[in-house]
Parts: C-alpha cells; structure tokens; sequence
C-alpha cells in the first residue's frame, strides 16, 4: 500500500509544481502587459518601461505598489531637477533668463511638495487626497517648461519630458487602485 501512495504522492508533488509554475509565468505576462499598457500612455514608451523594470523588480504589479514606485520615482526626480533649475538660475547670464528660472525653481518646489503629499495620501490610504495632489502636477512640470520656452537648454527639456512622464505614470497607476 506505501508503495502505491509513494509514486501517487510524487506524481501530485509534480502536477502542483508545474501548475504554481505555469501560474506564476501567467501572473508574469499579465504583469508585463499592465506595465505596457501603461507606458502606452506616455510620451516616451522605453523610458517608461526601462523605469518600471528598475523600481519595480519584483511580481505581481499590485496597483497600490505601482503607484508607490512611479510616485517615488517621480519625487526624487523632481528633486533632482530642482537643484539642476537652482543652478541654472544662479548661472543665468541675464535678468529674464534668470527670472524664467525663477518660476521653474517655485513650480519644482510645489510640484515636490504635491508628490510628497501624494506619497502621504497613498500610505494613508486617502485616495482622494492623492487623486486631488496627483492632479496638479503635470500642470507644474508643463508650466515651467512653458515659462522657459526658446531659453530652454536641451538637457532641460529632456528632464522636463521625462518629469513629466513620470508623473503621468504616478496618475494612470493611481487610476488603477480599487477605491
């Protein structure tokens, strides 16, 4: 009787494995195709995914920790772009170049600020607070890069077009959470 329920038992050990398996590649191209459907929605579609597979390395994609991620993502970024805006308008050669910066420094410093209290929100769980914050940044990044127009440096409009990409990632991933 042992010996039947031996090759039995191994045969279920076996199915179980290579059905978890078949699972677990399902739950993975479903995850890649989120993430591509997303990043469909961008400007910049391999930017998009190349950051995806940076700050999110590990499966499933939950919405809440997508949003996390591209909110992370997209605050550090913003406060790199912030001291870059800084020194660009101490270095400013004339009064409107330098007052141009001016604006950009006060539309990073508030855009920082609404990323941060989305992070908040999000962590709260007040998903209104983070659609609310959320809400105003591509307003931010888009004003700064109005405000610069001919006076932007080619450095400055791809830092402009990949913040604003990234808050759009944060935006369409907040668009995915179950409220």
């Amino acid at each position: 009787m042992a010996s039947f329920f031996t090759p039995y038992f191994f045969l279920l050990v076996l199915v179980s494995i290579i059905f978890n398996f078949q699972t677990s590649l399902c739950d993975l191209r479903a995850d890649e195709a989120l993430i591509e459907s997303m990043c469909k929605q961008v400007q910049d579609l391999q930017f998009c995914l190349s950051t995806f597979k940076q700050i999110l390395p590990t499966h499933p994609y939950v919405p809440d920790e997508i949003t996390r991620a591209s909110l992370s993502q997209s605050l550090q970024n913003a406060n790199d772009n912030h001291v870059f805006i800084q020194k660009a308008k101490a270095e400013a050669k004339d009064k409107v170049t330098h007052d141009l910066y001016a604006i950009c420094v006060t539309s990073y410093e508030l855009l920082t600020s609404l990323l941060q209290d989305s992070i908040q929100a999000l962590a709260k769980k007040d998903y209104n607070g983070l659609e609310n914050s959320l809400f105003k940044c591509p307003r931010l990044v888009s004003a700064c890069q109005n405000a610069l127009g001919s006076k932007t440096m080619p450095e400055m409009l791809d830092r402009s077009r990949k913040q604003f990409d990234l808050v759009l990632m944060a935006k369409i991933a907040e668009g995915l959470i179950q409220k």
